[in-house]
């Protein structure tokens, strides 16, 4: 697994962020074709809409599979959480995104989830004190 600096990470991230956009319009998509189905009576139809489903579930898992080629690890999809392996002070950690930021703000430790986020400034200021 690839190891990047704050600065590569982000520079990544500008190639992640149009993959989550469509991430992000086939998640709304499958939402609308799952509530047309529930109100869909014509069989037909109903076939119709499972095969679209089934259709953008797979683009969706390609997306995410494209992330994971690129190096980014996916830590959750609703809403979509994407991990950098890094190092910081000889100790291996996480950089955090999650979709709608606007880049990489956050970081905690491999053990923490997204409940421990901290601000990357940390990792910035403690770097002066060397």
């Amino acid at each position: 697994m690839k190891v990047f600096t704050l600065r590569e990470a982000r520079e990544l991230l500008v190639k992640i962020k149009p993959i989550a956009e469509d991430i992000k319009l086939k998640k709304e998509e499958l939402r609308n074709l799952y509530e047309g189905l529930s109100f869909q009576e014509d069989e037909l139809e109903q076939m119709y809409l499972k095969t679209k489903i089934k259709e953008i579930e797979i683009q969706i898992k390609r997306h995410l599979a494209r992330i994971e080629e690129l190096g980014g690890v996916i830590k959750g999809i609703e809403p979509l959480l994407v991990d950098f392996l890094s190092e910081h002070n000889g100790r291996y950690i996480w950089l955090c995104w999650k979709e709608d930021e606007e880049t990489i703000m956050y970081w905690h430790e491999l053990s923490e989830g997204f409940a421990g986020r901290k601000p990357v400034e940390e990792l910035e200021e403690s770097e002066k004190l060397f």
